[in-house]
């Protein structure tokens, strides 16, 4: 008996010594942590999405002779983004795909980078507000309004462009003059649309604050400097927006059916609106609370959330008064995205200077400051009531004790990294048993074993009938397609676009002009309108359009020669060119 007193006081004893560590890690190594979770949490992606046309733009920059009877592809010039081509450039050295992922790896170091030190620029002296930050980024927040893309599963323009952008923002906070220059040129350069919104939330606070326009001359080089850099975008840029569309009505149809998750306010939740709300009080309400002991950033706090109402504002007039294909490819509502991450990290930061100001408060601070991290997640409403009494619970007297240390930054800092690693180890179980693989979200292999084909065992000039949602086809195939639903993209860099689209998707029995026009699309409609075409229907396509291939599943019935199969489709020949190069 005696003996097992004794080990149980030991083992007491041992737990009592692991509860009282207080381990102080520096900053890199939440940075390091962070990033590896924020990899497992979305994973990595290529060819769909964006990526449909972002690679083959890379790959006709290139080679001009391929995609030759591609529409789509011509109007890829016009594509206003200078990031894509570095990336062909890159590309003549490197795979693509291996070009990509090095890339994507380099883009989220550099965003969780950013936004730990925005917060560090926020509160100097706060380590915490740069931990939330980056732990606020390492969960990929989603946009509340517009859906937009703050952190994206793949290499994409704007999620870089957001990086370059935050730290602008703390360059311009800091009076930086010429480093804001530089990272803001970038943003614009990588995105000039984020970077249009980057200078509205700006230049209004140069303007309304004595500290900056009453140092004008110095930031004059610096506006120089700006201009230089991203001269060839905005050229891009212009040139883009001067290809009007022949027929406004169509485009602005065909916006509301392509785009309504981006354009059209009236289509999206009530719910997303009132957090949207929620955080502009939340945000609002704190700023006013240090409006004497942090003025600069009550200023530009102030003036950054009037802007992203103003945007929302902007957005309603521009989808329903004006109906201007103009105002609409700017995707107004878009621009709170930047807001969300200044606004969010903000939050974070202003919690963190109480926590770190008054230790007898940090006990009640500890909830607000987890929520304004974990804000962005999309969580099922029945789990919200449980995540909030999980919350409160860690201020629960004996967790608070022991696993808190009754307000150490330190354990406060670690708990939210086993926090943030347990999500990342939830979304990496989730990948392994959807797809197989912890990191990488692969393509649908059968698909890639059609586009591999025809990369080849066809000519340039191939043109294939394929289903209009396989995203990957062209940038795996480097052959053309007749006609895809993410092609419509194209209408917001080159609006005369629209009348081919709309033609081509009604050849395959979709008419955008009788389809609703509010909401999202039913994708069955289109894949349905797909699987209803016949020998007789592709054969007129054939003679109008010059199809050379046609990819149907396995089991349709068809009187057409077949070029190849896997186990889930077959390539049916269309014209008599055979296999030949």
């Amino acid at each position: 008996m005696l003996s097992n007193a004794f080990s149980i006081n030991k083992i007491q004893e041992h737990v009592k010594k692991i509860l009282s560590i207080d381990p102080k890690f520096p900053l890199w190594f939440y940075l390091l942590v962070f990033y590896i979770c924020s990899l497992f949490v979305t994973g990595f992606r290529i060819y769909l999405s964006n990526n449909s046309f972002q690679i083959p733009l890379v790959h006709i920059l290139n080679d001009p002779t391929l995609f030759p009877n591609d529409p789509l592809v011509a109007t890829l010039p016009y594509y206003a983004s200078m990031l894509w081509r570095f990336v062909a450039f890159g590309a003549r050295f490197f795979p693509i795909e291996k070009l990509l992922v090095t890339l994507f790896l380099l883009e989220r170091l550099l965003v969780i980078y950013a936004a730990g030190r925005l917060a560090r620029t926020f509160m100097p002296g706060s380590k915490l507000a740069a931990i939330g930050a980056m732990a606020m980024f390492a969960l990929a927040p989603k946009p509340i309004l517009g859906n937009g893309i703050i952190v994206e599963s793949m290499f994409e323009q704007t999620g870089l462009a957001i990086a370059f952008l935050m730290l602008a923002f703390s360059s311009f906070y800091r009076s930086h003059f010429i480093s804001s220059a530089i990272w803001l040129a970038l943003g614009f350069t990588v995105n000039s649309m984020y970077g249009t919104y980057a200078l509205t939330y700006l230049i209004p606070v140069f303007l309304m604050d004595r500290s900056y326009w009453s140092k004008w001359k110095k930031w004059v080089p610096a506006g120089v400097l700006f201009l230089t850099i991203s001269a060839p975008t905005i050229i891009l840029t212009v040139s883009a927006f001067g290809v009007s569309s022949s027929d406004t009505n169509l485009w602005v149809l065909a916006s509301q059916i392509r785009f309504p998750h981006h354009l059209y306010p009236l289509d999206w939740r009530m719910s997303k609106f009132i957090k949207f709300a929620l955080l502009a009080f939340l945000i609002i309400a704190l700023l006013y609370q240090y409006r004497k002991t942090s003025k600069q950033l009550f200023r530009h706090g102030m003036i950054w959330t009037t802007v992203s109402i103003g945007w929302l504002f902007y957005a309603f007039l521009a989808a329903y008064a004006f109906k201007w294909p103009s105002m609409l490819v700017m995707h107004p509502a878009r621009a709170t995205d930047l807001w969300y991450c200044v606004g969010g990290i903000t939050l974070i930061s202003l919690f963190a200077k109480k926590i770190t100001e008054d230790e007898s408060k940090s006990r009640f601070l500890l909830v607000p400051f987890l929520a304004s991290i974990f804000f962005w997640l999309t969580i099922e409403a029945n789990v919200v009531p449980l995540l909030f009494l999980g919350l409160i619970a860690l201020t629960w007297n004996p967790l608070w004790k022991y696993f808190f240390l009754e307000g150490s930054q330190n354990r406060l800092a670690l708990i939210v990294t086993v926090l943030i690693t347990m999500l990342a180890g939830t979304s990496t179980m989730k990948r392994l048993k959807s797809d197989g693989n912890a990191f990488m979200i692969s393509t649908d292999k059968h698909i890639r074993e059609i586009a591999e084909w025809a990369r080849d065992s066809t000519n340039l000039r191939t043109t294939f009938l394929i289903n209009p949602y396989w995203d990957e086809f062209r940038g795996l195939s480097k052959r053309s397609a007749f006609v895809k639903w993410r092609d419509g993209s194209a209408i917001l860099w080159y609006r005369s676009y629209v009348t081919e689209w709309a033609s081509r998707l009604k050849a395959i029995g979709f008419d955008i002009t009788k389809a609703k026009v509010t909401g999202w699309l039913d994708q069955s409609k289109l894949n349905n309108c797909y699987a209803e075409l016949n020998d007789e229907k592709v054969q007129k396509l054939q003679e109008q359009y010059s199809i050379d291939y046609w990819v149907v599943a396995l089991e349709h019935t068809s009187s057409f020669p077949i070029a190849f199969e896997n186990h889930f489709y077959k390539v049916l020949l269309l014209t008599d060119i055979g296999a030949d190069h």
